[in-house]
């Protein structure tokens, strides 16, 4: 019991003494995803963040942290129309915005199309 007890203390330990603000990273043993201005992760059933604006011209990245797979999909209204089919834990898909517009979108496995989709959706805002 007592070796339990040191252990925790050095674990932390070891966390303080990184410092700083850490970023949220989101997995489900499909690998650890961290958000980014052009990069969404997939996990626990929703896209991160649920709004993204980037300018024209810009290519999204969505990762998928869960072990179970998720897709990325147009929804009806968008002004272009993509799918990455079913992304297994730990992949990726990239789509290149090319034209203003919002894009809305969603997992055809845990949500439905739709104007505006429901279940796992997102949107693009493309400035």
């Amino acid at each position: 019991m007592r070796s339990f007890a040191i252990t925790v203390v050095a674990g932390v330990v070891s966390l303080v003494g990184c410092g700083g603000a850490m970023s949220p990273s989101y997995g489900g043993g499909g690998g650890g995803c961290t958000p980014t201005a052009t990069k969404v992760c997939l996990a626990n059933t929703a896209y991160n963040p649920g709004t993204l604006t980037i300018m024209h011209g810009t290519t999204v990245t969505w990762q998928n942290a869960d072990t179970y797979g998720h897709s990325v999909t147009s929804a009806t209204g968008s002004p272009d129309t993509y799918d990455s089919g079913t992304i297994a834990g730990g992949g990726t898909f990239s789509h290149l915005f090319a034209t203003a517009g919002t894009y809305s979108y969603y997992c055809y496995i845990h949500g439905a199309n739709g104007t505006p989709p429901t279940g796992m959706h997102a949107s693009i805002t493309v400035n």
